[in-house]
């Protein structure tokens, strides 16, 4: 039995549905079908009862099933046992983007360097929305996130890493001082933003609105998803921006960039991982230590060796926020 058919098979029952499949899989949709009905011509049967809102298998599919899990755990077992350095594997994973540009870029740099032969990465910059739908569907092993707003995370296998913190950003020759001002110091200027529907657009809102202000008070808005525009443009004196600390950190540090908060602000956003119910392999667990040891924090290792089992923090209706 060719083992791919069998794996897209096993993926379309636990998800049922060939959207979903073809999404966690990262193949068309067409494609999915394809391998489904190979499979189905090769056995003389149909596996999948395709007349409801879901797939569900008949009583030939519910015997491929457990008999192809099995046989899909001894592939596993195999490829594991031979510990042969050749043997690729393959993580995908979601990042917010900002997130993403400051903090993923050095993790996947050093992952790479030292495991490029030997696993194959797919990497996404999504909105949190889009992160959980991802993990869900299984399309995404994990995914960090940056919260704009409330994010539900109850039974969902998550692990908190250190805040991030959100300031407002200008040049020196706008003559704003440096550290804690007043809102009105800043809404006399430009403000530049990345994107409308973005973390930092929604972070801004929420607290422009807690003090009974907008996005109209200030100047004027421009809307560009270019980070080194933004940063030119702010460089020049030509307006503010209102963005992750760390992307601005260096030109802060030298003097050539300013850093403010605002009396009344939530200027926190909470960061945190999210994984998959899928089975973790050791590859998995390597590359969560390189994430954890950018953040600076030790690996939960109660955590890692749970993977493989599937057995994770799951934050409950209580926590889950």
């Amino acid at each position: 039995m060719d083992l791919t058919l069998l794996k897209t098979f096993v993926k379309v029952v636990s998800l049922g549905s060939i959207t979903k499949a073809s999404a966690a899989l990262f193949v068309t949709q067409s494609a999915v079908s394809r391998r489904i009905k190979q499979l189905e011509d090769s056995i003389g049967t149909p596996l999948l009862d395709r007349n409801g809102p879901t797939l569900v298998p008949t009583d030939a599919g519910l015997l491929l099933l457990d008999k192809g899990r099995k046989i899909l755990d001894l592939e596993q077992e195999f490829l594991l046992g031979l510990g042969a350095p050749e043997v690729r594997r393959a993580i995908s994973f979601c990042s917010t983007p900002s997130l993403g540009v400051d903090r993923l870029a050095r993790v996947l740099e050093s992952f790479i360097s030292d495991h490029a032969a030997t696993v194959d990465l797919h990497c996404v910059f999504a909105m949190p929305e889009e992160a959980l739908v991802g993990i869900d569907s299984e399309r995404f092993d994990l995914a960090l996130i940056e919260h704009c707003d409330e994010v539900e995370f109850s039974n969902r296998l998550i692990w908190p890493l250190p805040h991030d913190e959100v300031l407002f950003i200008s040049a020196p020759s706008l003559q704003i001082p440096a550290g804690e001002n007043t809102l009105d110091m800043l809404l006399g200027q430009r403000l530049f933003l990345k994107t409308e529907q973005g973390c930092a657009k929604r972070f801004i809102d929420k607290n422009l609105t807690s003090l009974n202000r907008s996005c109209r008070d200030f100047a004027s808005v421009v809307y560009f998803d270019d980070l080194s525009f933004i940063r030119r443009e702010v460089l020049a004196g030509k307006g503010v921006t209102f963005g992750s600390s760390a992307l601005f950190a260096s030109e802060v540090e030298a003097g050539i960039l300013r850093a403010h908060r605002v009396r009344g602000f939530d200027h926190v956003r909470p960061r945190t991982l999210i994984l998959g119910r899928r089975r973790f392999s050791a590859i998995h667990n390597t590359f969560l230590d390189y994430l954890f040891e950018e953040f600076g924090v030790s690996s939960p290792q109660d955590l890692l060796d749970g993977l493989p089992n599937r057995r994770l923090m799951v934050a409950n209706g209580e926590g889950g926020r």
